[in-house]
């Protein structure tokens, strides 16, 4: 039997956690002195915000995209990335199923298959609208062992974002966008009918009410809000934050508050969790070389299939002694693979992170592994090595594998450690970019584009995420300024 003080008790608790279920974040207002009105808010200015604010202003919308951050912070995780842009080679029929597929085998058969055909269907298209407003792009680089590859914004990696963003938000300015910066948008406003009609910011001057007939969240994923990631996996927010320290997950919370679902928000899965090494004079990522390196840990052995690719590899460093591992590789793969060099030219230009040694021992030295157990797992896996895969090897290497010389000049990029540079879960949307409940009910005058919105799961090709954001970032104009059209 349960007494009346135990009923009562259970009652409290229950309170409780339904107390902590609930969005802590709920944010109640006086009324703002000002007010000001548009056809589309967009909230946010990096790749997804500012290609979507462009596209609403093409498609005739009157546009005000907003920021958090000051103008000269302005472009979020965009302007710090390596700036790669994912694609298939061409438009066939072919090249897109091809696309789908490498895409679907990254994500373990999980994610946002359907979304995934769209981004297949788009991209080719919207790099061309890019293009059209002055955006410049590297030749296609396929992502070997895969049928996918990427077009990195010139002038190159890290270089090109910076100056693609410019580009398309000088373009944005020119056609009469408008922006605010230093404008916080705290709480989503709705109208009697449920729809979604604009925001209330906080600005340094007091309380802003602006009034619109859609909003456009471009706001960014959590990787850089530690207690988001804590609850999406016990210990994230002790990993290093690679990212723009204002992607805070804001969007996701006002899109929750109402009553937006979410998706891949939880567990190592959801983290994108790449090996980086970060020195005094700044970071190298070894992110292009890493499938065709060998991963050595602090035992001196391999640990996991390096060809799988870098998110793959980070999450296993995360499993590894003192999580910190190396990736070697010799003087014939570095002459025989663009892919490393362009690696080797980033760390060069952190000043670290890179080791040259003469034989195994000396690298071992380097390393800090015994050079007998180095010379062994090197040994065992060239024995491993036919036509290209070590499949006897302990771990196999199914692709990419070419027999190392222990003798001649090495390389190691070291020490490397796992790094969170953004997440996979978030916002649920349809395919024309509309925030939808957890049952897949749209809000009405709510779209999302970019890392707020949950698309892969587990793992994703490199430029997958700006990819995403450029398609949906012009699905979402192009559908917000029909919808209220129809107003």
């Amino acid at each position: 039997m349960i007494s009346r003080r135990d009923t009562l008790k259970i009652s409290l608790a229950l309170s409780a956690m339904s107390l902590s279920a609930a969005p802590a974040f709920a944010w109640r207002t006086g009324e703002p002195e000002e007010k000001i009105s548009c056809d589309i808010l967009v909230i946010g200015s990096g790749i997804a915000g500012t290609v979507a604010a462009l596209q609403a202003v093409e498609d005739g919308a009157n546009v005000l995209m907003i920021d958090k951050a000051s103008e000269n912070q302005r472009g979020g995780n965009s302007r710090v990335c390596l700036g790669s842009f994912l694609m298939p080679e061409n438009n066939s029929p072919e090249a897109k199923k091809a696309f789908i597929e490498d895409v679907k085998k990254k994500s373990l058969g999980g994610g946002r298959i359907d979304l995934y055909e769209v981004l297949a269907d788009n991209i080719l298209d919207s790099v061309n609208w890019a293009e059209s407003n002055g955006a410049v792009f590297e030749p296609w680089l396929q992502q070997a062992p895969w049928n996918v590859g990427v077009r990195i914004a010139s002038p190159g990696q890290y270089r090109g974002m910076p100056k693609l963003l410019k580009t398309l938000f000088d373009k944005y300015i020119e056609k009469g966008g408008k922006v605010l910066f230093k404008t916080k948008a705290k709480q989503l406003l709705v109208n009697k009918k449920g729809a979604v009609d604009g925001a209330i910011c906080q600005t340094d001057k007091g309380l802003l009410q602006i009034n619109a007939k859609a909003v456009i969240l471009g706001t960014g994923g959590y990787s850089a809000n530690r207690e988001m990631l804590e609850v999406a996996h016990p210990g994230g927010a002790n990993i290093l934050i690679r990212g723009n320290k204002f992607i805070t997950g804001d969007g996701i919370r006002l899109a929750q508050e109402v009553g937006a679902g979410t998706m891949g928000m939880a567990g190592v899965e959801s983290l994108h969790l790449p090996v980086v090494y970060n020195g005094p004079q700044g970071r190298g990522s070894p992110t292009r070389a890493l499938p065709y390196c060998l991963g050595i840990n602090a035992e001196g052995k391999r640990f996991v299939d390096e060809s799988l690719g870098y998110a793959s590899f980070g999450k296993a460093t995360l499993q590894q002694t003192g999580q910190k591992v190396a990736l070697i590789f010799d003087e014939a793969m570095l002459q025989k693979e663009k892919r490393i060099g362009m690696s080797v030219e980033l760390f060069k230009r952190a000043k670290g992170g890179l080791i040259e040694a003469n034989g195994y021992e000396q690298l071992a030295k380097e390393i800090g592994v015994q050079p007998a157990v180095l010379k062994e797992t090197l040994e065992k896996f060239n024995a491993s090595v036919k036509d290209g895969k070590a499949l006897t090897a302990e771990p196999p290497k199914s692709n990419l594998a070419e027999k190392i010389n222990l003798n001649g000049k090495l390389y190691a990029f070291y020490p490397l450690t796992p790094s969170i540079t953004m997440v996979y879960g978030g916002l649920m949307i349809n395919k024309d970019a509309q925030v939808t409940e957890a049952d897949g009910t749209p809000i009405k005058g709510l779209y999302a584009a970019g890392e707020t919105v949950n698309l892969y799961y587990h793992d994703y090709h490199g430029g997958g995420i700006l990819s995403q954001s450029l398609v949906f970032g012009r699905i979402a104009a192009n559908q917000a300024a029909k919808y209220i059209n129809k107003q």
